[in-house]
């Protein structure tokens, strides 16, 4: 029946009190249904921030029982490296159960000796005469030389006491010898302890794991379990590899039922700690709110009273979400201002070290130990200016242990300072001293930050040198640029007088003739000139052409001689020849080699006083051609002789011996030389003492061989081995 066919018959009033009560029932259950839904979602929002938390707090607890541990276990460990292990003796015996006294966890401390025997043990006044060399937490330092400490996998006592856990730490003489291993008995019942101190509710389940997966303890306990690996579960094969912390769901083992499962893997342990709860419980309250808002959709009263519980409730549930949302964004904060803090010491690439106010090394990060070379046990531990960084170097371990005291006074202290690298090398870095202090400024540590700066200093030694490079670079342009000038008008001023005496002269007369040689000789001189210019240009650019082919290189040099007299006899020279009677033979340009000769011969004219002796003489070695130009000319300074063969450099500045020329003879005869596959050599035994040039080039049958690069050497043959 539709409302139409029989709301005519009720008062409007009724109407619409029927339609308001249709609209309230139908209001208050489509709020009652959101508020069910975003109950639930809520609610297991709120039990993974439950979750979280709890595992904070389990993580913590676990974290600080074994840190005790392992300190305390160091600290025993320290005492007893220098000591010989003596069975039963009474002060060892006497200063472990003190260490005991504050680890609540600990059952018990036991030392076993090299050969697996127990030596002490805080159980037994007078130690038994049990071996346990065949436990894995012992036998895992006779198999690992390096191994320093170890955690096992959980054990059922022998004495009925339990489950326990064995904490271990190597004993090393300071000599380096194995004394033992030191054991802590960890009591797993600590978990249990601290499950009813949280006052957790069924259904909530605490574990111990190592990182691999295998099950140490459980609460509710569950010793069957305990030893088994997990490995293959998602907590260890998609979530620890790659996160130390998180909260998820699952349903699968140990447990195989839905639930909110939280872990954490504890820092400087290979243990994680986890926290489930089971989803059924999780939802338990909302099921009874559900069960109760159903009731109440059919009777009114009880949805009006339900109603009122559900707010009481939410509010309730929603200042419980604020109070955990606070505790894990407080707990988030800490965590990860100490990951930024060691991410940053660890991950720095400045070399960092903390010392104490005592000035010994507390920590030192990856870089410091990566850049020198050095394992932690050299560097942890010592004074910081008597660390194996100074080792043989007092001056500097003076220098730094100042350093440190004004640092320790609270200034900064900055110095460059040479230490020593592993390899043995010494290195430059740059220190810095200054002090670490509280929020009342009293200083706590001092912080000790270097860079290593030997790269930067070698770097700018060589651009030192390659600036004064560039200025002697740019005075040679400069000379070159004014001879080349001068060299150029030496030229020009003939032509132009030539020039004048064409024109005013008659064209057959002696004067005309005379003008037309000159400026013939000047052309050719500035032929010449820009010939040189151009071939050194095509020797720089890799352009120049050789036309090589079989020779007797004493053709070559018979026309050298025949084109030297042209600038030998007008300077009265003495100048002779001496080849052998064998053929000469090269493979290599003839007109290069003309070239090469002619400028040797005319330094060696250039540089000679007049009436002086020049001689060119050739000889073959076992796989080279030798030819030798030989003057008793000016010579040159030893320290000259390193860059005689440098682009525009000039043998000799002084003006009685310049006759012209820019400095690139010899620097184009090392040049044509070098793409020869040959060498050129200059000797002088100083100035005025002549000088002797050395031309090697390959025999024709050796040509093509590994041949030594062109270098500059100061050699010099014996003359008299030269053929007559």
């Amino acid at each position: 029946m539709s409302f139409k066919r029989w709301s005519p018959g009720l008062p409007p009033h009724a109407k619409t009190a029927i339609l308001a009560a249709c609209a309230l029932w139908l209001t208050i259950v489509l709020a009652l249904g959101i508020a069910l839904l975003r109950e639930r979602s809520q609610s297991l929002h709120q039990a993974r921030q439950e979750t979280a938390v709890l595992t904070t707090v389990l993580e913590e607890n676990m974290a600080r029982m074994f840190g005790s541990v392992d300190i305390a276990l160091l600290g025993i460990a320290t005492y007893l490296s220098p000591r010989m292990l003596l069975r039963h003796d009474p002060e060892t015996r006497a200063m472990m159960l003190g260490y005991l006294q504050h680890l609540p966890a600990v059952r018990a401390l036991f030392v076993i000796g090299p050969d697996g025997f127990i030596q002490h043990d805080t159980d037994y006044p007078k130690t038994p005469d049990v071996s346990l060399a065949d436990r894995d937490y012992f036998r895992q330092y006779i198999q690992q030389a390096d191994l320093n400490q170890g955690l096992s996998s959980a054990i059922q006592s022998r004495s009925g006491t339990g489950w326990f856990i064995a904490s271990t730490r190597r004993i090393v003489s300071p000599e380096g010898e194995f004394r033992g291993v030191l054991v802590a008995a960890i009591q797993l019942n600590s978990l249990s302890r601290l499950y009813h101190k949280l006052d957790l509710r069924p259904g909530q389940v605490m574990a111990l794991y190592h990182k691999d997966g295998r099950l140490i303890a459980r609460h509710p306990a569950d010793d069957a379990s305990i030893g088994r690996s997990y490995g293959e579960l998602p907590l260890f094969s998609q979530h620890i590899p790659r996160e130390r912390t998180g909260v998820y769901t699952t349903d699968g083992p140990p447990v195989n039922s839905p639930r909110i499962v939280s872990y954490r893997l504890l820092e400087n342990q290979p243990l994680v700690v986890v926290l489930s709860t089971q989803k059924a419980v999780v939802l338990e309250t909302w099921q009874r709110t559900a069960n109760g808002a159903l009731g109440a959709a059919i009777v009114f009263s009880l949805l009006m009273a339900t109603g009122a519980l559900f707010f009481i409730q939410r509010q309730q549930q929603k200042q419980r979400a604020i109070i955990l949302e606070a505790a894990q964004a407080e707990a988030s904060a800490v965590a990860n201002a100490n990951a930024k803090f060691r991410t940053f010491f660890e991950q720095g690439c400045f070399l960092s070290c903390v010392l104490s106010l005592e000035g010994t090394i507390v920590e030192a990060n990856n870089a410091t130990l990566g850049a020198s070379g050095y394992t932690p046990e050299q560097v942890i531990g010592r004074k910081f200016w008597d660390s194996i960084w100074w080792s043989g170097m007092p001056a500097h371990t003076v220098k730094v242990r100042q350093g440190f005291e004004k640092a320790r006074d609270g200034a900064v202290f900055t110095c460059e300072s040479v230490y020593l690298h592993a390899n043995g090398n010494q290195r430059l870095a740059e220190l810095v001293l200054s002090p670490v202090l509280d929020a009342n400024g009293a200083i706590l540590s001092i912080a000790a930050v270097s860079v290593d700066i030997t790269d930067r200093k070698q770097i700018e030694e060589q651009l030192r040198t390659l600036a004064a490079e560039l200025t002697n670079a740019d005075r040679l342009k400069g000379e070159f640029l004014a001879t080349l000038s001068h060299e150029l008008r030496n030229v020009l001023a003939p032509m132009q007088n030539g020039l004048y005496l064409l024109e005013h002269a008659a064209p057959e007369s002696e004067s005309a003739i005379r003008a037309q040689r000159i400026m013939q000789n000047q052309l050719d001189q500035m032929r010449l000139l820009i010939e040189d210019l151009l071939d050194v240009a095509r020797v720089n650019t890799g352009k120049v052409r050789l036309e090589c082919e079989l020779v007797d290189l004493r053709k070559v040099l018979a026309d050298v001689t025949e084109s030297a007299q042209a600038f030998m006899e007008p300077a009265g020279h003495h100048f002779t020849t001496m080849f052998p009677d064998e053929s000469l033979d090269v493979n290599v340009d003839a007109n290069r080699m003309h070239q090469v000769f002619i400028n040797l011969l005319s330094n060696a004219a250039k540089y000679t006083p007049p009436g002086g002796h020049v001689s060119l003489k050739a000889r073959k070695d076992s796989q080279e051609i030798i030819v030798q130009v030989t003057d008793d000319g000016i010579g040159i300074p030893a320290e000259a002789q390193l860059k005689v063969f440098d682009m525009f450099e000039q043998i000799s500045r002084d003006a009685s011996y310049s006759q012209g020329g820019l400095g690139i003879g010899l620097a184009l005869v090392h040049k044509l030389v070098a793409l020869h596959g040959g060498r050129v050599e200059v000797f002088s035994e100083g100035a005025g003492l002549g000088s002797t040039f050395t031309v090697r080039l390959p025999l024709s049958e050796f040509h093509g061989k590994a041949i030594e690069p062109p270098e500059l050497s100061r050699s010099r043959d014996d003359s008299s081995s030269f053929l007559q």
